[in-house]
């Protein structure tokens, strides 16, 4: 990778970020927008240079131009320091930049004085802002225009980038060229009959698995890498900048690389099973053998005793520790055990399990590794039966019965439901009958049974 500078706009860009490239004279230019591209190509000549100006300078009119605001403007942020002209009143490119982030503040409700006084200090620097005044490239149609175009109504256009979790597009606003590339694949899904609602279903899941990723990525870079600079002795800002050149540069896109790579692993498995299922279909029903009979599935939640009272004692920090311990723990147990991971629940965790057998041993590894590991005794609850599986979650009777089973047991024990019991033949365990208890939102009493080793 290798850092450019945007011969239009000024802003530093990683030459693979770049949106578009031109070359003129031999040299291959890059640019942050396909509108920086576009002013370039139009005159190239006047972009690169001026009669005795530094071409890598812009005057205060072209600068008010490129940034969107007027040159009242300019001198109002140059008098205030946070723009600095030279002896012949001309700017650095990067200074475009600068001003659009400083009107996206002051729209924000910062005041401009303020932030003059910030940077005066050295508490506040703007380098790291310089990606908050790129300007997305436009298309030439509006939301309303494209919705036409591809045959979706735009009040569904609407409910889907809501769906989404992006902002409500308005009818008249032109539409990001990016957009455009994400959207092609609502016309195949309506094309091929595809409910409006199993659409939204859709956008829901994969908008709100984006979102944490994305909001849990600054986090991190603040609390874990940045911090490391902090300790340096930097300030916050100085820190930030540190890591943004020393790692987030560095780095690039790997971000967005990481997930898509991740996706592609996940997608292979599940796909792969989806495709063998297709294949027990076909040959059930050519009369080459029937479909083997399907297990009912298992669901288990595994909790920490005593957790609430540890970490009022000890505090955040041992709590995110803790946290970080059962989280690594429970992922390695589940992959072994042919089950997964549904959500982490703080001082618990919510497992799904294609066998109840397996369901079992992993919750029985549980409770048997969690103080070997520094976590306090951990207590499991299992049930077995069928189970909704929607928009990444397991829902319905058995998952509810798990849960109240959990509550039920004490540290190191594993309880497990009449429903499991009655599915299940014990192979490295025994079950023992604890009695029938009463579970909150069951109608009848639910005999339950204590799951223990073989050699116990």
């Amino acid at each position: 990778m290798a850092m450019v500078t945007d011969p239009v706009c000024g802003m530093r860009i990683d030459s693979d970020d770049a949106l578009a490239t031109a070359d003129h004279e031999g040299k291959t230019y890059y640019f942050c927008s396909e509108a920086c591209h576009d002013a370039f190509v139009a005159d190239p000549i006047r972009r690169l240079s001026r009669v005795g100006m530094d071409p890598h300078r812009l005057p205060e009119d072209e600068l008010a131009e490129r940034s969107g605001t007027s040159r009242e403007r300019i001198r109002q942020l140059a008098d205030l320091g946070i723009l600095e002209a030279d002896d012949q009143g001309t700017f650095t490119r990067q200074d475009v930049m600068r001003a659009r982030v400083v009107s996206n503040l002051h729209a924000m409700g910062i005041e401009t004085e303020a932030l003059a006084t910030a940077l005066a200090s050295g508490h506040l620097t703007l380098g790291y802002l310089e990606s908050a005044g790129r300007r997305h490239p436009r298309s030439d149609r509006t939301f309303a225009e494209v919705a036409q175009e591809i045959g979706v109504p735009f009040t569904t256009l609407e409910r889907i980038y809501v769906a989404f979790g992006l902002l409500r597009p308005a009818r008249d606003e032109r539409i990001r060229e990016e957009d455009l590339q994400g959207i092609k694949i609502l016309p195949v899904l309506f094309g091929a009959g595809v409910e409006e609602g199993e659409v939204l279903r859709m956008a829901r899941v994969w908008g709100d698995s984006a979102r944490r990723v994305a909001q849990y990525l600054p986090h991190y870079f603040h609390t874990t890498v940045e911090e490391r600079f902090r300790r340096r002795g930097l300030r916050d800002n100085q820190a930030y900048e540190a890591a943004i050149r020393e790692v987030g540069v560095r780095a690039g896109r790997s971000g967005e690389n990481l997930l898509g790579w991740l996706f592609r692993r996940h997608s292979e498995v599940f796909t792969s099973e989806h495709e063998f299922e297709h294949v027990e279909a076909a040959l059930e029903h050519a009369g080459v053998r029937p479909r083997p009979r399907q297990n009912p599935e298992a669901a288990a939640f595994a909790d920490l005793s005593g957790y609430t009272q540890l970490t009022e004692q000890s505090g955040d920090q041992v709590a995110t520790e803790i946290s970080l311990t059962l989280a690594q723990l429970v992922n390695e147990i589940a992959a072994r055990h042919r089950g997964s991971v549904v959500k982490m629940l703080g001082d618990g965790v919510y497992f799904h399990f294609r066998d109840p057998s397996d369901a079992v041993r992993g919750s029985l590894e549980i409770v048997e590794r969690a103080r070997s590991e520094g976590l306090p005794p951990a207590h499991v609850g299992v049930n077995a039966g069928p189970m909704i599986y929607d928009e990444g979650d397991y829902f319905g009777r058995t998952v509810n019965i798990a849960a109240r089973i959990a509550s039920h047991a004490t540290a190191d024990q594993v309880l497990v439901g009449e429903d499991l019991e009655r599915s299940v033949e014990p192979a490295g365990f025994r079950l023992v009958e604890v009695g029938p208890v009463e579970l909150k939102g069951v109608r009848k009493p639910v005999t339950i049974y204590q799951a223990i080793h073989h050699d116990r």
